[in-house]
């Protein structure tokens, strides 16, 4: 599922794979200001997203990482690395 008030801001790469029930939001809500903020999130070339992951907030997913089930994403993952867990966390380089 992608964010439906903001799709614009989603820039998925060549060959990148996305499993079943994965949700991409390009906006959250800030809450300390109970404000909407909006930022863009870039999944690179042969990045994998694990299914019913969630990726939230703007974040770059790098070329070929891998993101496990069930993750949520709030930072940026570098090239060629595995994360997985709530919030997601580095496991190790490819």
């Amino acid at each position: 599922m992608f964010d439906t008030n903001h799709p614009e801001l989603i820039t998925i790469e060549k060959g990148v794979r996305i499993t079943l029930g994965c949700i991409i939001l390009a906006h959250f809500k800030d809450s300390t200001t109970g404000k909407y903020n909006f930022g863009e999130v870039r999944i690179k070339k042969n990045a994998f997203i694990g299914c019913n992951s969630v990726i939230c907030k703007s974040v770059t997913i790098g070329e070929n990482a891998i993101v496990g089930a069930s993750s949520v994403v709030l930072k940026d993952i570098p090239d060629n690395e595995i994360w997985a867990g709530n919030p997601a966390r580095f496991i190790k380089k490819r």
